[in-house]
């Protein structure tokens, strides 16, 4: 990291306050978690399995849908912080409405169901924008010598902010005075307010403007075309995604270790908070083991790392003889939860011509939605043939992936441009 020694003051600046921003966003989410308390919330509210489904399914939809479209709006721009920054406001604004509304008029349920299917599209619209917005800044901001250790602190950091959550949950749930729905209705005031603090961290970024040229003729529809010529055109690219993709394939068995563990061994339903604490703990742990080696070994290496460790928590469930050795799996997935989407952001980065790195970020993203499903996918093999073949089948498509993670050309930038 060589340069002025003003250089490096803003670069030290612009590490700290990203980390803080993802330190307070990570509170924040936990507050109203998206797998653990907002299905219990809508349960509550009254809302089907149908409509819970649905809600959860079209959130995912849309955060990852849009990614094109913001990769659009953000191609040849000088600036974007002022575009996070707008899309952070359109996402966190619906979360303040729906705490004062379901504080106020919580009894009328219809009423607060269809408000809260609406905000919520709209909170995760915003999300969308302000994910690949924000990965286009950190392309900008950090340097490529430290992005590694720049995303292992950023690993650590967030997971032992997230901590945090569940004391904050607990006590809220747990609290007398406090009934439903005035109880979830806090939780989102503190999710909106955690975000919102989250938003203050990140205006703090110094942005350098960039000398990039905004074509006055370039619409949606040339921006879809110059995608599919991308993944024609640039092997670099079209590898990472595939392998992505099939990396993703642990998630196929990721949602029901617990459950194997569980029925395999007679376990208790303790067992699942130290499960969960093993899944934390490994989280916290690793990130600075990240933040020292993936910076050293580059970001193709990383990702082949990333892609053989991917495939241990299934092989270990397959082969582990005892309950407690299932602690090294939730460990692992603590580990990957973070590691798999620090390494393809990272060598997305890398292999991405400035001028095109939106795009390039913005497929990165989409490629989240097919791999979305992979949970879904994984209950119906456990239904119809049993957790082992589930877990089987996850390995293969990961091992499928590693082989993949070879055929990456080993160069830093791509040629298609």
């Amino acid at each position: 990291m060589n340069g002025t020694p003003v250089l490096n003051r803003l670069v030290r600046r612009n590490f700290a306050v990203l980390v803080l921003d993802v330190a307070f966003y990570s509170i924040g989410f936990g507050c109203f978690d998206a797998n653990t308390i907002l299905p219990q919330f809508l349960q509550k509210m009254g809302a089907p399995p149908n409509l819970i489904g649905l809600i959860v399914g079209l959130r995912l939809l849309l955060i990852y849908a849009s990614q094109p479209y913001a990769a659009h709006l953000l191609h040849g721009k000088s600036r974007v912080k002022p575009f996070v920054i707008t899309a952070s406001i359109v996402s966190r604004v619906p979360l303040f409405l729906l705490s004062l509304l379901i504080w106020w008029y919580g009894e009328h349920r219809v009423l607060v169901l269809s408000a809260f299917t609406v905000l919520i599209m709209l909170y995760a619209a915003g999300g969308g924008f302000v994910n690949i917005g924000w990965t286009e800044l950190v392309g900008r901001v950090m340097p490529k010598d430290i992005r590694g250790r720049f995303f292992g602190t950023l690993q650590t950091a967030a997971s032992l902010a997230a901590l945090a959550a569940p004391l904050i949950v607990t006590y809220v749930l747990t609290y007398r005075s406090l009934q439903f729905p005035q109880n979830y209705a806090l939780l989102l005031l503190l999710t909106a307010l955690g975000m919102s603090l989250s938003l203050v961290m990140f205006l703090l970024v110094r942005e350098p403007n960039a000398a990039f040229c905004n074509e006055s003729n370039r619409n949606f529809a040339k921006h879809l075309r110059d995608i599919l010529h991308l993944w024609r055109e640039d092997c670099a690219l079209r590898m990472v995604l595939i392998t992505q993709f099939l990396v993703a394939g642990a998630g196929l068995a990721t949602s029901f270790y617990v459950l194997y563990a569980r029925q395999r061994f007679d376990l208790s339903e303790s067992y699942v908070a130290i499960y969960l604490t093993s899944q934390t703990v490994g989280s916290v742990v690793t990130g600075p083991f990240w933040a020292l080696t993936a910076d050293r070994v580059g970001a193709l290496r990383a990702v082949r790392l990333v892609a053989w460790l991917s495939v241990l928590p299934p092989l270990t469930a397959l082969m582990m003889p005892v309950a407690w050795g299932f602690m090294f799996v939730f460990g692992c997935v603590g580990m990957l939860n973070w590691w798999v989407g620090n390494a393809f952001i990272n060598i997305i980065l890398s292999i991405a011509p400035p001028d095109h790195r939106p795009t390039y970020i913005g497929l990165q993203q989409l490629m989240n939605l097919p791999a979305a499903t992979a949970p879904f996918i994984g209950g119906l093999i456990v239904s119809w043939l049993g957790y082992p073949t589930a877990f089987t089948v996850a390995a293969i498509t990961v091992s499928l992936g590693i082989w993949m993670a070879y055929r990456i050309p080993d160069h830093q930038r791509s040629p298609a441009s």
